[in-house]
Order: structure tokens, then sequence, then C-alpha cells
């Protein structure tokens, strides 16, 4: 009886020993160049973007307009 008692301790010892012992982080990936954006796509999301601020601007101030 003794005999599986100090097995058991024995094993789980060792078992603690494992989960405890320091691991290693792994290397951190080095960062992604940016890419590139066409100047074509930034000038048509710009014009995209002008273009929908004028509507906004355009539907206040009819409904500005019509309030008054």
């Amino acid at each position: 009886m003794a005999l599986a008692y100090l097995a058991a301790v024995a094993v789980s010892l060792v078992i603690l020993a494992v989960a405890l012992r320091p691991r290693r982080a792994p290397d951190p990936t080095p960062p992604l160049p940016p890419v590139p954006v066409p100047a074509v796509l930034l000038a048509t999301t710009a014009l995209a973007e002008v273009r929908v601020i004028l509507a906004a601007a355009a539907q206040l101030a009819h409904q500005l307009d019509t309030a008054a």
C-alpha cells in the first residue's frame, strides 16, 4: 500500500513539474509592409466622399429651408 502511495506522489510531482516548467514564447512575426494604394483609387474614394458630404449638406439645407 505504501508503494502505491509513493508511486502516486512521484507521478503527481512529475506532472506538476511538467505543468510548471518555463515555456519559450514564440518569436513575434515581423510586421507586413503596407500595401501601396493606387492613386486612382484614392482619387475615386476622395471624390465619392466629397459627393456624400455635399449631398448631406444639400439635404440639411433643404430641411432647414422647409423648417423656416
